[in-house]
């Protein structure tokens, strides 16, 4: 067995290059990628007029693996998991393999990935085998999988560590590419599949995803937006726990923390693995996968924050709420509209002052109850 800290990603290559084989030889069996959807359709005016909902995922890029070509990339998939058993074998040049093994992971993404979960697996196994002699749970990818995991250890290492604020940068641009891929990609398929036509029965009925510079753009301005939402949202609970809750933290120990509480917005990404017909496809899945997201931040920062000032889970509940409320307004009534923020977005606007008022209300009553204007 290898080294400890190559046992995960020896483990998660060899899981991941099964996976990937197995939907590699799928592909290449059937002479199409593997499409997976709610009931069989013929055409687009079936799919577009029916009463139910409609829904289709797909795993392999048409023109990719057809006649045989699928046999191509089926090679990177043996690839990764030979590297991954030469890990085994020979632990001390695991920087190489672990590089080829994340390479070899995104190169099996036309023959779908092993069902999208091998490539993840491989990328995840081989980025994390390249840091220095760490064990996994303290790589950059073990981190963020700590953090959206809860883990109450890691809040408090990043907390106590002001050297951490790079992996806390670094996190929060990993997390706007892969919010804006998942985004980009998505707003662009669905206004073509809204428009009709030949591109919509490719991306509905085959499977295809068109890219074109749009996603790409919204992709790198939704980094931006990332960065500037974590900044405005440290900012917001610093000023609660700081000034008025009366702890004495540096706003930089509040940003460090927080940044890994924007791990699951990164779930966006997978946007575009399903289309379907409508109302799904213009507002239940998109809008779905976007509540999900938030939902997840927001038990994480609770988590995150009661570790961060030691108090109750149900103060850093009170503190979530209020401070959330402040930040969701600023959010979406400032920053989205201003900068005109494209893809999966929920704006307010002036027209619902009594909505706001009263939302402001209750989550300071809320805040009050859980004792956050209590002096520590």
């Amino acid at each position: 067995m290898p080294e400890p800290k190559y046992t995960a990603t020896f483990i998660l290559a060899i899981v991941g290059s099964i996976l990937t084989i197995l939907n590699g030889l799928l592909i290449a069996i059937n002479n199409t990628p593997v499409i997976f959807s709610s009931f069989p359709v013929a055409s687009l005016e079936e799919v577009m007029k029916a009463e139910v909902f409609w829904g289709r995922i797909a795993f392999g890029v048409p023109g990719l693996v057809e006649d045989s070509r699928a046999l191509f990339w089926l090679i990177f998939a043996a690839a990764m998991l030979v590297s991954a058993l030469l890990l085994y074998k020979k632990p001390r040049n695991y920087h190489t393999y672990s590089l080829l093994i994340t390479i070899f992971s995104l190169l099996c993404i036309p023959i779908g990935g092993g069902f999208y979960i091998g490539t993840i697996l491989g990328f995840v196994g081989g980025v994390s085998g390249m840091e220095d002699r760490k064990p996994f749970k303290e790589t950059f990818l073990g981190r963020m999988i700590s953090g959206v995991t809860l883990d109450k250890k890691l809040y408090t290492v990043i907390a106590e560590n002001p050297t951490t604020l790079r992996t806390a940068a670094l996190v929060i641009i990993f997390v706007g590419i892969l919010r804006g891929i998942g985004n980009g990609l998505y707003a662009y398929n669905a206004n073509l599949v809204k428009i009709g036509g030949p591109t919509a029965s490719r991306i509905l009925l085959d499977g295809q995803v068109m890219w074109h510079s749009t996603p790409v753009l919204t992709a790198l301005s939704l980094v931006g937006i990332t960065v500037l939402e974590w900044l405005i949202l440290s900012l917001v609970i610093y000023w609660i726990g700081v000034k008025l809750m009366g702890f004495a933290f540096d706003y930089d120990k509040v940003a460090r923390v927080l940044a890994f509480a924007y791990i699951p917005v990164g779930l966006q990404v997978f946007a575009p693995l399903m289309f379907s017909n409508e109302p799904a496809l213009s507002f239940t899945w998109p809008f779905g996968l976007y509540i999900v997201s938030r939902l997840w931040v927001f038990v994480v920062l609770v988590v995150a924050i009661a570790q961060m000032f030691d108090f109750t889970r149900w103060k850093a509940f009170g503190l979530v709420i209020l401070g959330g409320m402040i930040y969701w307004i600023i959010d979406n009534m400032v920053l989205i509209p201003t900068l005109q923020v494209p893809g999966i977005v929920v704006v307010l606007t002036t027209e619902s002052p009594l909505f706001i008022l009263l939302s402001v209300t209750a989550a300071t009553v809320i805040a009050t109850l859980f004792g956050v204007f209590t002096k520590k």
